[in-house]
């Protein structure tokens, strides 16, 4: 990492005790390839679990406000690949990209906030987090020690993937200006590994050599805001 945060605004928020019966086994509920999605942080909080046998963990819960969600895809060895962005992609078919044309890309990867939410929400996750999610927002849960080397505020604009089908973080990013802040990185991928952070690393080198080649041969569209 090239810089690192003090993570003192985050530190500093109340913890919140929360008993559950039973065991906490937010494994059971990661089944599932997951999403990755863009949003807006609309809210934090801070929270400990606490189990009948007393054993205690500690969650930080990002709301956001999703713009973007797309369902993670892995290919046959299980290795994750890049979703289908768009239904559609352009295809340059002119000198230095004067020209394109649209072809169809298969099925879109592409799901609905409403659809998220009916995935990921659990019953025993949202009787924690319901009382503090704003409108239009759902709530993500993330290991408090995962957060060290983040600073968040609110209107952060973030990038994430989700352990599986629920709303457990595997990876977070920062965002400034639609770009992934790569010191600001947590969770189970490291830099430069996502293959989020990789898509878009090579289609800003992919506009930068169109800018000075003399003859462009393609150029996808930016599936993103379709």
């Amino acid at each position: 990492m090239s810089r690192i945060y003090e993570d003192k605004a985050l530190a500093n928020r109340p913890v919140i005790p929360e008993s559950v019966p039973g065991g906490w086994e937010p494994a059971q509920m990661q089944r599932g390839p997951g999403v990755v999605l863009e949003g807006k942080l609309r809210a934090i909080s801070r929270h400990q679990i606490i189990e009948s046998g007393k054993s205690t963990h500690r969650y930080f819960i990002l709301y956001i406000e999703p713009t973007r969600i797309h369902k993670r895809q892995f290919d046959s060895a299980g290795v994750e690949i890049e979703p289908n962005f768009s239904e559609t992609k352009k295809v340059n078919t002119g000198y230095l990209m004067s020209s394109f044309k649209v072809e169809p890309a298969g099925q879109t990867d592409k799901i609905s906030a409403e659809d998220l939410k009916q995935l990921i929400n659990k019953p025993e996750l949202i009787k924690i987090s319901e009382k503090h999610t704003p409108s239009h927002s759902l709530a993500f849960w993330i290991l408090e020690g995962e957060m060290e080397n983040i600073e968040l505020e609110v209107e952060d604009g973030l990038r994430l993937k989700t352990l599986g089908d629920s709303p457990f973080i595997f990876s977070l990013a920062k965002m400034d200006a639609g770009t992934v802040a790569k010191c600001n990185f947590a969770g189970g991928e490291k830099v430069g590994t996502s293959w989020t952070d990789n898509v878009f690393a090579a289609k800003c080198k992919t506009e930068q050599e169109a800018k000075t080649s003399t003859q462009g041969e393609g150029v996808d569209e930016d599936e993103w805001d379709d």
